[in-house]
């Protein structure tokens, strides 16, 4: 098992919190919920994160992490995708893809997630808005990844069509991402708490 966390170009992190914040203060909040994600992540399984921002590789890897460039594609599907072909190749046989932006998320709450999958499953803990904030699935196999408006039912149904039984893995760790102005206030109220 590896967990994967993908990171979009810090010019484009964030981009519905343009409104509230400056380019700078969203490449800063992404950077800090990569730093929770990594510490949540590297005490259950080797994490690999997917980027082509050399300032997130260098914090992933004196985090313990190691980097995927992600020069050559863009966008989270073809991240997804580069990090199945690479794992595949170095005999990592499960991978857990885990979004970069959750301010809850914790080491228990991955394992639980872990716990669940077993051969021929895919896990997939659905985000608030019909996303996917986690998702365990094989790597040796076909699937189409959907991230995107409704990835969760995209999710699913392409785990069915490839042959995978799907385990919905509900989870209030894992479920809250900072995508909305209103996300990001009650981020700051509970870090000021």
């Amino acid at each position: 098992m590896r967990i994967v966390i993908p990171i979009k170009p810090l010019a484009e992190a964030k981009t519905r919190l343009s409104a509230v914040l400056s380019p700078a203060e969203r490449s800063a909040l992404a950077i800090e919920l990569l730093d929770r994600a990594l510490a949540a992540a590297l005490p259950v399984a080797p994490v690999s994160v997917v980027t082509a921002e050399e300032v997130v590789a260098r914090r992933a890897m004196s985090s313990g992490a190691d980097v995927i460039n992600e020069i050559q594609v863009a966008g989270l599907n073809a991240a997804a995708e580069l990090a199945r072909e690479r794992l595949r190749t170095h005999a990592d046989d499960t991978m857990m893809i885990l979004a970069g932006d959750l301010p809850d998320v914790t080491s228990a709450a991955l394992h639980a997630v872990i716990r669940q999958w077993s051969a021929g499953h895919a896990v997939i803990s659905p985000s608030t808005d019909g996303g996917v904030n986690a998702l365990v699935l094989p790597t040796d196999t076909s699937f189409r990844f959907a991230y995107g408006q409704g990835s969760f039912e995209l999710h699913c149904r392409e785990a069915e069509r490839v042959g995978l039984k799907v385990i919905v893995h509900k989870s209030e760790a894992l479920a809250w991402d900072i995508d909305r102005p209103e996300d990001l206030a009650r981020f700051r109220l509970s870090s000021a708490a």
